[in-house]
């Protein structure tokens, strides 16, 4: 019996992606837990496994896109049914859920095109067509390179920076006396290139989280002596240990505890609704060289310092190799961002919707601090505590301002409830 291929949802917010990669040709033996192709979404590209054992019969091409559970291919008994097996509809399956053939397909099966096809009319997919909105281009317009002429982002980018590229045109007297603010951005010697990849995902994202939530950063330092002693003795125990502990670990384990017995801070507004989450699952944001990536350490509250520091290492070391999945990037209830670890105090950091707080925490340096009367030198930390004034009151996020520092000054209550 044929097994039918069909794209999974890798994540809650997942509806359709683009194929990027098989890893088989046609008539091809694929075993069950192999890696058979990749899908991208706006975030990350995703190799997804085979979850049977048979010949591969392809439905779809590269650089196609795809929604949920759409069908995209086959698996046979045998080679020879792969290789001569109905490339239509499987039966009870909707046209719609299947991949458009290479255009050298078309002339031999006319009457079987996928519904979703339109003679006359140019598709555009969907990443496509909000990067042409937001660019200011007409996707119809375009010449496509996917299957039937299929507007894909790739020709939107290269439209953007054809425009890019192109001459400017002369100005006239007055434009030169005056010129635009468009003209001033595009003078001798700048350069451009297309916002597109990770970059272009987080402007969405960003822009998004501001435009839907009411988002207000509260500030607060902490006294870190305790915490740094902390860290030393973990560092004198790091073989023991296995694992070296940073602040950030120490940092990251103090907020979930505090989350933990604070659950409106680890909520979020969804729909007309407010949602508690019942797990603490903290997001760590990690900079890579053309942007950011926050993935999730889940049931932080329940794990060691130590667990959490080797945790923040492998997901660190995964995201700057490009190996991160999807199941690392969902399911954040709130988030932490270290700006001191490229120099910074205090900043105003945006939410990771829709997580309703993130935690930004500065670099430790040595302060003079008043101490009973007599003024002493610390090593002092600003926080910045960025919340969903929809949700979260100014007075609650005060007191989860204030539980942090009392855990991050007396960090040793927190070592005796680890696990």
């Amino acid at each position: 019996m044929a097994h039918l291929l069909a794209i999974p949802k890798l994540g809650l917010t997942m509806t359709d992606c683009t194929l990027v990669a098989w890893t088989k040709q046609d008539g091809d033996r694929v075993e069950q837990g192999e890696i058979l192709y990749s899908i991208e979404t706006d975030k990350i590209t995703s190799d997804v496994e085979a979850d049977a054992s048979g010949y591969l019969r392809r439905f779809a091409e590269v650089d196609t896109m795809h929604e949920v559970a759409a069908v995209i291919g086959t698996l046979f008994a045998t080679r020879d049914e792969a290789l001569v097996g109905e490339r239509d509809v499987p039966a009870g399956q909707p046209a719609a859920a299947v991949g458009e053939p290479s255009p050298a397909a078309a002339p031999s099966r006319a009457a079987g095109l996928p519904s979703m096809y339109k003679p006359g009319r140019a598709r555009v997919s969907p990443l496509a067509r909000r990067i042409a909105a937001e660019a200011g281009v007409d996707p119809t317009v375009l010449t496509g390179t996917g299957a039937y002429g299929a507007v894909l982002r790739r020709d939107v980018d290269a439209e953007i920076a054809r425009r890019a590229a192109a001459p400017k045109p002369a100005m006239a007297p007055s434009a030169i006396a005056s010129p635009s603010p468009a003209a001033a951005l595009t003078a001798v010697g700048d350069r451009t290139r297309p916002l597109a990849g990770i970059r272009r995902a987080i402007a969405q994202k960003m822009m998004q989280s501001l435009q839907t939530t009411a988002q207000m950063t509260g500030f607060g330092r902490v006294d870190m002596a305790e915490a740094v002693r902390l860290r030393e003795a973990c560092l004198k125990s790091e073989a023991e240990l296995g694992v070296r502990v940073s602040y950030t670990d120490i940092v990251l384990k103090a907020c979930a505890d505090v989350l933990a017995a604070m659950p409106d801070i680890n909520s979020s507004i969804v729909g007309d609704e407010i949602v508690t989450w019942g797990d603490v699952n903290v997001g760590l944001a990690v900079a890579l060289d053309d942007g950011l990536i926050v993935p999730v350490i889940r049931n932080a509250d329940r794990k060691s310092i130590a667990d959490i520091a080797r945790e923040r290492i492998d997901l660190a070391g995964r995201a700057r190799a490009g190996k991160l999945s999807r199941d690392d990037l969902d399911g954040g209830t709130f988030s932490l961002s270290n700006f001191g670890s490229y120099g910074g105090d205090f900043e105003t950091p945006i939410l990771n919707a829709p997580q309703s707080a993130l935690l930004g925490i500065g670099a430790i340096a040595d302060e003079p601090v008043v101490r009973d009367g007599q003024i002493v030198i610390r090593p002092m930390m600003m926080i910045s505590l960025t919340f969903d004034h929809r949700l979260i009151d100014g007075a609650v996020a005060g007191r989860f301002r204030t539980r942090l520092r009392g855990a991050l000054e007396n960090p040793y209550a927190m070592m005796a409830r680890m696990r």
